[in-house]
């Protein structure tokens, strides 16, 4: 099995035993728990080398086992990776995986990164009410609730990066929350031909 050329590096996490290792968005076909993975990175955590790896839109989760290092297993965890993510057509997941499953993780992935960051700093919140067959429909509260720049937000930040991850995104629609006086739905999707 060849090694292809991949943007690959590590990153650490709040555990110890876990790095993530950052990917093109949309290397792999599956997300969520491995149940199997090619060559070298499938021999080592069918024997345990590896305790889990984790498929994310943008990253894959590989966690050690308690007591082994990365200082030990980084290069070989390294080489392997970059060997299975040849063969993506060879990675199982436990579970299967929708186009709505991985537009949700793409969705969180913004909503815990950078963009969820700025709307949080402004004393907002953003959470999804639905993913369905490419259309997002995503919950306005705090300030967000009665800000004149929310659209604007919507847009030039979520829903920009919502598509870098998901080019598939057909269509982000944003809502207030009940209590609110004004209820808007504003559809931003349709905004931008992609």
């Amino acid at each position: 099995m060849s090694v292809a050329t991949f943007a690959l590096h590590p990153e650490a996490t709040a555990d110890p035993q876990v790095i993530r290792w950052i990917v093109p968005a949309g290397t792999l076909q599956v997300l969520g728990a491995v149940s199997g993975a090619p060559g070298d990175l499938g021999t080592m955590l069918r024997a345990g080398t590896l305790a889990s790896i984790d498929v994310h839109t943008a990253g894959i989760d590989i966690a050690l086992p308690v007591g082994q290092g990365w200082r030990e297993h980084g290069e070989p965890v390294r080489t392997a990776l970059l060997q299975a993510l040849s063969v993506p057509a060879q990675w199982d997941a436990q579970q299967p995986v929708t186009a709505d499953d991985e537009l949700r993780t793409a969705v969180l992935q913004v909503l815990e990164g950078g963009a969820g960051d700025y709307i949080r700093s402004h004393g907002g919140k953003a959470e999804i009410i639905s993913v369905h067959e490419g259309h997002v429909e995503i919950r306005l509260s705090g300030t967000c609730s009665h800000c004149p720049a929310a659209g604007f937000t919507l847009h030039e930040r979520l829903e920009v990066a919502i598509r870098e991850l998901a080019p598939g995104l057909r269509e982000l629609r944003a809502t207030q929350t009940p209590r609110a006086a004004n209820k808007v739905f504003m559809k931003l999707g349709l905004r931008r031909p992609s």
